[in-house]
């Protein structure tokens, strides 16, 4: 029936299937397709152009969660036309810090010996050792590693954290 209509209007027939693309698609949905290139357009200059940035604002969020106050180079980036020049206030880190046995061993030891040494994957620490509860025996340990899943911190710790780490540990 449809081969033998003629038709006076753009007919495309492609694979069977006829189509009439005379009748326009509806206002409000030309609005809308426009629209949002207009809108796409906009919010892409203004990312692009406006100097704002999800990093500087994750940088604030992250200093105010950690009660600090950001950095010069922080504010400025949030804010670039209210900069205000502070001094840029980070705690420095102080020797008894770096060498803190406590924070070493949750940093290092935790995952394996468990958060207070009693064992978990390794084995417990708060009892006898296998290859000895004295210092040496312990520096020992965690320098050079031992047989059955202990890694060497020798390459990973100083001197002065390996001994921390090791009071730490005979302190348990």
């Amino acid at each position: 029936m449809l081969d033998k209509h003629e038709h006076k209007h753009a007919v495309h027939d492609f694979d069977g299937i006829i189509e009439n693309r005379v009748k326009s698609p509806p206002v409000y949905f030309t609005v809308l397709f426009y629209g949002l290139i207009i809108w796409g357009v906009a919010f892409m200059s203004f990312y692009l152009l406006s100097g704002w940035s999800s990093d500087a604002e994750f940088q604030e969020k992250m200093a105010a969660h950690k009660g600090e106050q950001p950095t010069q180079q922080q504010s400025a980036a949030a804010t670039p036309a209210t900069a205000v020049s502070t001094p840029a206030s980070t705690p420095a880190a102080t020797t008894e810090s770096a060498t803190d046995g406590q924070a070493l061993f949750a940093k290092h030891c935790a995952g394996c010996h468990g958060a207070e040494g009693k064992g978990a994957f390794g084995p417990d620490l708060s009892g006898d050792y296998k290859y000895g509860k004295t210092a040496m025996a312990v520096q020992e340990s965690i320098t050079s590693g031992r047989p059955d899943n202990m890694p060497a911190f020798e390459e990973k710790l100083t001197p002065e954290e390996i001994e921390a780490v090791t009071d730490y540990i005979l302190s348990l």
